[in-house]
């Protein structure tokens, strides 16, 4: 029996991001939250989900 091409593409059968891929991307979002005023100190105590949430709106962060 063949695998069929729906199979294929369902959520559970994608590839998961690696750890350092994910690190990669994190250090990357933070060097853009620096760029956007954001001291050190705020940016090391956020967490990635704040850190997410703070670049889709950079608005509020420069004002």
């Amino acid at each position: 029996m063949r695998i069929r091409r729906a199979m294929r593409k369902k959520p559970l059968r994608r590839p998961i991001k690696s750890p350092g891929a994910r690190r990669y991307r994190v250090a990357q979002q933070k060097k853009r939250l620096a760029e956007l005023g954001l001291t050190a100190e705020q940016i090391r105590k956020m967490n990635t989900q704040q850190i997410r949430a703070a670049l889709q709106r950079p608005n509020k962060i420069s004002a």
